[in-house]
C-alpha cells in the first residue's frame, strides 16, 4: 500500500535576534514549529513540524512550493558585507573567503545572498555567514572596483 503524502506551505520569519522562525500551514492555520540560527536547518524544521501537526511520519511531508524566505530586514542589495564563516571550513575555496569584503544581493530562491568577492567571483552565502556592518577600508573598495572592471572588460 502506497503511503499518501501531504504538501505543505512553509515560510520563514526573521526575528530581531537574527534567528529564523519557521511557520507551517497546519490543519488549524499557520503555526510556528521551531526556530534556528542556521538556514540549512529550516527545511528539516518545517518538515518535522508539519509531520507533528498532521500526525504523520516526516517522510509523508512534501514542501513542493518550497519555503517562503523573505529578504532579511538587516540587509539590502548592493551593500558591503564581510564573510565571517564558511559552510565547510575544510574546503579551501570557502575558507579563503572568510574575512573578505564583498557586495551582496538577495537571492530569494535560495534564501541567501549572492556575494561578489574580489578575486573569487560570486557565490551564495547564508545570512548567518555575513557581517552586515563591516569596517570597510578604502583599499578594499578600490580592489573590488578594479576586479569588477577587469572581469567585465570596462574601466571604472
Amino acid at each position: 500500500m502506497r503511503e499518501e503524502t501531504i504538501a505543505v506551505r512553509a515560510r520563514v520569519r526573521h526575528e530581531p535576534d537574527r534567528s529564523y522562525a519557521v511557520l507551517v500551514d497546519g490543519p488549524d492555520g499557520e503555526v510556528e514549529v521551531g526556530r534556528t540560527f542556521t538556514t540549512s536547518e529550516v527545511l528539516a524544521l518545517a518538515r518535522a513540524g508539519a509531520a507533528r501537526l498532521f500526525g504523520v511520519p516526516v517522510e509523508s511531508i512534501r514542501t513542493d512550493a518550497g519555503i517562503e524566505f523573505p529578504r532579511p530586514p538587516y540587509g539590502r542589495d548592493g551593500q558591503w558585507v564581510r564573510i565571517v564563516a564558511a559552510t565547510d571550513p575544510d574546503d579551501p575555496s570557502e575558507a579563503e573567503q572568510v574575512d573578505r569584503l564583498g557586495q551582496a544581493h538577495w537571492f530569494g530562491a535560495e534564501g541567501a545572498w549572492f556575494v561578489t568577492v574580489t578575486g573569487s567571483g560570486t557565490g551564495v552565502h547564508p545570512s548567518e555567514h555575513l557581517d552586515f556592518a563591516p569596517t570597510v577600508r578604502d583599499e578594499e573598495i578600490a580592489a573590488f572596483h578594479a576586479y569588477i572592471s577587469a572581469s567585465t572588460g570596462r574601466d571604472s
